[in-house]
């Protein structure tokens, strides 16, 4: 029943779009466990059973063969692909073994500067939260609870939506000054190295950049978003054997955390596709720096494959 209600939807939309739209999902980190600082992560075992599942019914391409196909008008109609932001180390630990062991490849969209030092700004924080000795934090004239690991999750989330849409001198003014009243923990590493990324790409997995420190772009003055956008692709192209040619924009909204300004600056690179996160499927009429990609929130299996083909269906604008 799952895969007739799949075809008539990919019929549908076929009709609608005079081409199939290719749905891409993204996913953060895969876990080895559950972890109150990363709610809505996958764990592995999860993981494992969605992409054997999705197998099934999905031909689950790379990002960059799945392009090549959409642009020539072969792309099939029941094209999948997948995606993962920032550069988590349990990427290449969980994520892409399960991949390779039902013989498909994703795409990993990485904050350079987690590749150079080992970690972002966010995992910093959470690190400095999950070791401080101190009871409380005050912050923005708002005093968090810290006597237990879920409160220190929740002020670590409460945080976070605070300090990421600061401009980047101020973002890390902050976190100077929250490790100024719990204590400056330098946190192991957590992101993929460069050897990593280069075995990644050499297994046949798309490498993307993702900015460098993580930066939403609409936050930022102009100088310093193109030099986001610029520095982590020059950063990428350094070591790895093939150029990136995909860019993710950090949070991703079109029209919120980036504009038509930014597609430009990403014009002016080598990259040819940008990635944001809005609902709906790219189509050959999609903006190629404004492609969409989108993750269904629905825990049954069935409905989160229908609702792959009913938001693929959709476009930005709508």
């Amino acid at each position: 029943m799952l895969g007739l209600a799949l075809k008539a939807m990919d019929a549908f939309n076929h009709i609608k779009h005079k081409s199939n739209p290719l749905p891409v999902l993204y996913f953060h980190r895969v876990m080895p466990e559950p972890d109150p600082f990363c709610p809505d992560d996958w764990t592995a075992d999860r993981f494992e059973e969605l992409i054997a599942g999705l197998k099934k019914y999905f031909s689950i391409l790379s990002l960059d063969s799945a392009m090549a196909l959409l642009n020539n008008g072969t792309l099939p109609a029941n094209a999948l692909c997948l995606s993962f932001d920032d550069g988590y180390a349990d990427n290449f630990e969980y994520a892409a073994p399960i991949l390779q062991n039902v013989g498909v490849n994703g795409c990993f969209f990485i904050a350079s500067e987690g590749t150079a030092r080992g970690y972002l700004w966010n995992d910093k924080l959470a690190f400095i939260l999950k070791k401080t000795q101190h009871k409380t934090l005050t912050f923005n004239e708002c005093t968090y609870d810290l006597t237990s690991l879920e409160k220190r999750a929740d002020a670590y989330h409460a945080l976070v939506a605070i300090i990421k849409i600061k401009k980047n001198d101020e973002r890390d003014k902050a976190l100077v000054d929250i490790e100024e009243q719990l204590g400056a923990y330098t946190p192991p590493r957590c992101m993929m190295t460069d050897k990593q990324l280069i075995t990644l790409q050499e297994r046949g997995h798309t490498i993307g950049a993702h900015t460098v420190t993580h930066s939403i772009l609409s936050y930022q003055p102009d100088p310093i978003a193109k030099k986001e956008i610029e520095d982590s692709i020059n950063d990428l192209n350094k070591f790895l054997p093939t150029p990136v040619n995909f860019f993710a924009y950090p949070n991703g909204w079109y029209g919120k955390d980036f504009t038509a300004k930014h597609e430009n600056m990403l014009k002016q690179t080598s990259v040819q596709y940008g990635l944001a996160t809005n609902d709906g499927g790219i189509t050959t009429e999609t903006p190629r720096t404004c492609l969409p990609r989108f993750m269904p929130y629905r825990k049954d299996f069935n409905q989160f494959c229908i609702s792959i083909k009913k938001i693929a269906g959709e476009t930005i604008s709508e």
